[in-house]
């Protein structure tokens, strides 16, 4: 009997939106040095148009084999509501959203830009408020405060404005610009993902979802450039060992995995939670930097970390304060 009570509350951890939020947390980290790297070799314009065209061929194979579906039910299984919903949010968050995200972690880095995905969950919750009617309580509320703050408390110096100006790979507003209208594409397109979902049900899974937001922000992307006679070569570029290697390996850990995981989480717990989650990513950064590249960091920076990751805990346990 305690052995079966073990193996149920196994389960249950398996299916819960808090696992999920973690590992897309631990893919996204690794995309971001990858993809960090590439947009310094690369135009953003080029490495989104790219990305995109490789995610929808990987997930298509991905959801197959998962799902069981043949190809052409790729197409026919999705209901008109879910094509519509997931489709504009592929529009909003993987075409301009990730154009802009490219562009500002060529300019700002890897956790310069990661310091604005902390204002992720405000827009998120503000979506979610609109368009899902969703809420949160106090203690909720304040610990997304703390760990929003203590975020970009760990990051933000004038030192950092400099770096990026000797960097000169762009301006260090522009950067931010791009960086903040990211995250605010970001909240809209998760928030759009979610509605589709707790309109109709789930008669498609997650990563069925992610490609059909894949795809059509990879079509538009696509008609665009016919309707402006501008026809970008985004796979010529990549043949190269590096560049290709690059790639493959950001899409892998941010589009397949990060993205359908992080998907799997918003449908199983609230958005702004979620999104206070992923908003760890600068700690996670740091972290990485540290252990892997024998980067120095202070002592406050790792005092907000800390209080990050109370804020997040707290967030965790919140509904246990009455």
């Amino acid at each position: 009997m305690e052995q079966a009570t073990y193996l149920y509350a196994a389960i249950k951890i398996m299916n819960n939106g808090y696992m999920f939020a973690f590992i897309t947390l631990a893919s996204w980290t690794v995309s971001t040095f990858v993809l960090a790297k590439l947009s310094r070799l690369e135009a953003p314009a080029v490495i989104n148009k790219s990305a995109l065209f490789v995610s929808t061929f990987l997930l298509a194979f991905v959801v197959c084999i998962r799902d069981g579906l043949n190809p052409v039910e790729l197409f026919t299984k999705p209901y008109a509501s879910n094509w519509i919903w997931l489709g504009i949010s592929g529009i909003i968050g993987k075409s301009i959203g990730d154009y802009l995200s490219y562009d500002s972690l060529r300019i700002l880095g890897a956790r310069r830009r990661t310091m604005i995905t902390t204002l992720t969950p405000g827009f998120a919750w503000i979506f979610g408020w609109l368009f899902l009617n969703e809420s949160i309580n106090l203690v909720g509320m304040a610990a997304m405060l703390l760990t929003i703050t203590a975020l970009l408390l760990m990051i933000n110096s004038q030192s950092e404005r400099e770096e990026v100006k000797k960097e000169n790979y762009g301006r260090p507003l522009q950067g931010l610009l791009f960086g903040i209208a990211a995250s605010a594409l970001t909240g809209l397109a998760f928030i759009l993902s979610k509605k589709t979902f707790t309109e109709t049900g789930k008669n498609i899974s997650e990563f069925h979802g992610t490609w059909i937001r894949i795809l059509t922000a990879f079509t538009t992307l696509l008609f665009f450039d016919i309707g402006r006679n501008k026809h970008t070569a985004f796979i010529k570029p990549f043949l190269n060992m590096q560049k290709g290697g690059l790639l493959f390996t950001g899409v892998l850990f941010g589009a397949i995995i990060g993205l359908s995981f992080s998907l799997m989480a918003i449908t199983r717990m609230n958005t702004a939670v979620a999104f206070t989650i992923f908003a760890l990513l600068p700690v996670s950064i740091m972290l990485v930097s540290v252990t892997m590249y024998g980067k120095k960091v202070t002592t406050k920076s790792y005092l907000y970390s800390l209080l990050a990751i109370a804020g997040v805990m707290l967030l965790i346990w919140r509904n246990h304060f009455k």
